[in-house]
């Protein structure tokens, strides 16, 4: 299978970032990554890890580096409307492409230590701090794409909150990708350090291309009896393939929440990983996802308990029309030292067109024998024949009834996402989607 993903351009040893004003680590670490890259197998539809994704004949044919435009971009490509921030925030910074043009921390964010930095930077100005934790839960060599992305990625944004710091308000990063042919790795560091409370939106976002590529990693370390939201907005326009790994390790007593929002791309892969090591430690997973067109999403999540009286709960939804197509896959993992463990999976979608098609295979690997709760719900199915009938019965328009019905199926997520002006973009963004 190797030939069937080709490199034409760009991602070859002389096209590496220059080493020049980059700490050592990291670039010994680009040139590990590049050999992985050069030896890993192309991930085959034959495996049941990518059985839902062929990328039979997709060329690695980007171009691995597009310039950013300077802080001047922000004002002139309209970047800070494309954030979508409708609130308050304690810091955001903005890439465009391959560079990090604009960063601000607010106020708010001034307690001693709080870094909202581009990775690059920060890899200089903290390299220990950097080190420690750049790939540590997502390591270089996890595949050929996580390979490709620790080579050439430029950019990313690193976030440290220190021991006992509560930020109120939001930070946000915002990668904004509007040139053609172009890759672009988004990396997110996240630490949140004991007793720390942080809430992080990371979104994607980019006009229609004609073919590029995002191949993102996100990275977040829950210390003991901090607090952790993460949301992703994925928005990318027609064109963009999107690959993702996502992974998060929480630590005793900590909490960690997510929301993983995909709306773009023409394909797009990610995959959502929870370690639950430290004893009470917990974690909500949410998902919402709506196809339309010829899209195709492939969700994989992995919920691992390893210490004692862990919980976990996953809640993903979607809604598909026109030919697209979804596909989840989730593991629970109860290890076999981890004892009173609570854990749950549910994934449902809705088809609101004949040709969509939605495939759900949650799985369970229970290694214990004393869990508290370890269960999972999935469904696939049209809308429903009784209500559609029923509000219509009452006057209400099909499409109206459709409409309703939808917003009903969402309600179950929308209600436990805690940010308003997050919850009440995807309200609209659900109407966008309605209105076709």
């Amino acid at each position: 299978m190797a030939d069937t993903l080709t490199t034409t351009s760009g991602f070859s040893r002389a096209s590496l970032p220059a080493p020049t004003g980059q700490p050592a680590f990291v670039t010994a670490l680009r040139e590990r990554a590049l050999e992985a890259f050069e030896a890993l197998p192309v991930p085959s539809p034959e495996t049941e890890e990518w059985r839902y994704t062929d990328l039979t004949g997709f060329e690695l044919d980007f171009q691995p580096f597009a310039e950013g435009g300077g802080p001047e971009a922000v004002n002139r490509h309209g970047l800070l409307a494309a954030a979508g921030v409708s609130g308050e925030r304690a810091g955001l910074q903005i890439q465009r492409n391959s560079e990090v043009i604009s960063t601000q921390l607010g106020a708010t964010a001034t307690e001693p230590g709080v870094i909202l930095s581009d990775l690059d930077e920060a890899a200089s100005k903290h390299p220990d701090l950097v080190e420690r934790y750049l790939h540590s839960l997502v390591p270089a060599d996890r595949s050929r794409f996580t390979a490709l992305h620790a080579a050439f990625r430029t950019g990313g944004t690193f976030v440290y909150v220190p021991k006992d710091v509560r930020l109120e308000l939001p930070l946000q990063t915002l990668t904004y990708l509007d040139a053609d042919g172009a890759a672009v790795f988004p990396h997110t560091v996240l630490v949140a350090e004991e007793g720390a409370e942080v809430t992080f939106i990371d979104r994607f976002a980019s006009p229609d291309l004609d073919r590029a590529l995002s191949n993102a990693i996100i990275e977040i370390h829950a210390g003991p009896n901090s607090k952790v939201r993460y949301v992703c907005l994925q928005e990318w326009g027609h064109g963009v393939t999107h690959l993702s790994v996502q992974r998060a390790h929480v630590d005793r007593d900590a909490e960690v929440r997510t929301l993983v929002v995909t709306l773009g791309a023409s394909l797009s892969r990610s995959e959502a990983e929870t370690v639950l090591e430290g004893d009470r430690g917990t974690s909500e997973m949410l998902g919402m996802y709506f196809g339309d067109g010829d899209q195709h999403f492939d969700h994989r999540s992995i919920q691992d308990h390893i210490g004692n009286e862990t919980a976990s709960d996953l809640l993903y939804k979607g809604a598909l029309r026109d030919s697209s197509r979804a596909v989840y896959t989730g593991t629970v993992i109860i290890e076999k030292d981890a004892h009173r463990v609570d854990a749950y999976q549910t994934n449902r979608n809705v088809l609101l067109s004949d040709r969509a098609k939605a495939d759900s295979v949650p799985n369970l690997e229970i290694l214990t024998n004393d869990p508290v709760r370890c269960g999972h719900a999935a469904s696939v199915g049209p809308v429903d024949e009784n209500a559609l009938f029923y509000l219509q019965s009452r006057g209400i328009p099909h499409a109206e009834a459709e409409r309703l019905i939808v917003y009903g199926f969402f309600r179950e997520v929308l209600d436990r996402i805690a940010l308003a002006e997050v919850r009440e973009g995807l309200e609209r963004a659900i109407e966008a989607e309605l209105e076709g």
